[in-house]
């Protein structure tokens, strides 16, 4: 009996060992089975293509060659600045060469000679009584600050102008921006000049009485030239844009009228000052 449950007992183990070998084994086997048949399922499939790619033309899809980068503008590089500068000035000089002859032409006497008339009445009648009507500190702190302020923006905008496009490779929007500070630094230059050679004393001057010659450079505006320079050459730019061309303007009449109560200029100071910076302006961005 004993010798019976230990054959039984020995069936059972072998049993056991059989079922574990099958779950050890038996995944192996069919493993390397599935390997064999994908890998004749890979091989045939290379062969077949193969065989199509032999039958079928190869097409080539050659890569495109890359986009030419955009070229530098020279006109933005220092060099360029510098030399567009030059290409500025020289005209400018050729203009004031041609000063003497072309203010004695008719069809520049019309404007003229008004406002010459204009000047000398502001002088002999308007620009002392004229000072003597501002009286407040306040006022003429807030309009100083005004008109530096508008000067501000106009040499900012022009400035903004030529570097965004140069970075946006716009040629009209740098020529712009360009040509405006180049009309504001030749206004400015001019009316250095004309302060040199009239020497005339400022209104803030204490017992001033708007001598010529005394001691001063009043005579003319520097912020009315430089302004009325970028207005014309911003019109000029931008003929059929009525609110550029407009607002352009309106900014540099702000910017000089306000000279008057911040008692910096006479009045006569100023409108000689817009004059300039117009004709300076349109002559540069014409040229």
């Amino acid at each position: 009996m004993v010798i019976s449950r230990m054959t039984d007992t020995f069936r059972l183990l072998a049993y056991s060992l059989l079922i574990c070998a099958a779950f050890v084994h038996g995944p192996r086997t069919a493993f390397a089975q599935t390997g064999d048949s994908s890998g004749e399922r890979t091989q045939e499939a290379e062969a077949y293509s193969a065989t199509r790619s032999s039958s079928e033309p190869v097409l080539e899809n050659p890569r495109e060659p890359p986009a030419p980068e955009r070229a530098e503008d020279p006109g933005c590089s220092i060099p360029g600045f510098f030399h567009q500068t030059w290409t500025e000035a020289a005209p400018f000089g050729h203009g004031l060469k041609a000063v003497p002859r072309s203010s004695v032409r008719p069809s520049n006497l019309k404007w003229e000679l008004p406002i010459l008339a204009a000047t000398g009445m502001m002088i002999a009648k308007v620009d002392r009584p004229a000072d003597n009507r501002i009286q407040s500190k306040s006022l003429q702190q807030t309009a100083g600050q005004w008109s530096n302020v508008g000067l501000g923006l106009e040499l900012g905008s022009a400035a903004l102008a030529y570097g965004l496009g140069c970075g946006k490779h716009h040629s009209h929007f740098r020529d712009t921006g360009f040509k405006a500070l180049a009309a504001m630094g030749a206004a400015g230059t001019a009316d250095l000049a004309l302060k040199l050679a009239f020497d005339r004393q400022f209104p803030y001057t204490p017992n001033s009485t708007g001598k010529f010659w005394g001691g001063g450079r009043a005579f003319p505006s520097g912020h009315s030239a430089t302004s009325f320079a970028f207005a014309a050459v911003i019109a000029h730019r931008y003929p059929k844009n009525k609110w550029v061309k407009w607002g352009a303007y309106a900014l540099a009449t702000g910017v000089s009228l306000s000279r008057y109560p911040a008692k910096k200029h006479y009045p006569s100071d100023i409108l000689v000052g817009a004059a300039l910076g117009y004709v300076t302006g349109n002559y540069l961005a014409e040229h």
